[in-house]
């Protein structure tokens, strides 16, 4: 549920930014997430894909983390709720980051009870 929701507000965010990635560098996004253990890491500011996916995996520091999704985004976020995991969300700027992952969030079994962890953004 958490990544299907995931996958649509970033798609949605990667069509209303297309522009303003396309008139700089384009920066690469993405989470780690090991459900077993609740260990996340992110990865944001690198131009190659691979690095990205990289750093995230190498911040989570589990064995059993794998890379979520990965999105030409200058930011990407996490929250979470007293009652669920952690949620990601990302953008082309820090707020729209956070309010995606908040949404997120809030749209699984935490509620409205959600806070942002993180913001990282390239740049």
């Amino acid at each position: 549920m958490i990544r299907s929701t995931v996958t649509a507000l970033v798609l949605a965010a990667c069509f209303a930014g297309a522009a303003l990635a396309q008139s700089g560098p384009q920066y690469w996004v993405t989470y780690a997430y090991d459900p077993a253990t609740k260990s996340w890491g992110l990865g944001w500011g690198k131009t190659d894909r691979q690095a990205t996916i990289n750093d995230a995996l190498a911040r989570c520091a589990k064995p059993g983390c794998k890379s979520g999704d990965v999105y030409l985004m200058r930011c990407i976020a996490s929250a979470q709720g007293t009652q669920a995991g952690v949620a990601f969300g990302t953008g082309n700027d820090s707020n729209t980051a956070q309010g995606n992952a908040l949404r997120i969030c809030r749209s699984g079994p935490a509620g409205s009870t959600c806070e942002v962890l993180a913001a990282r953004c390239a740049g």
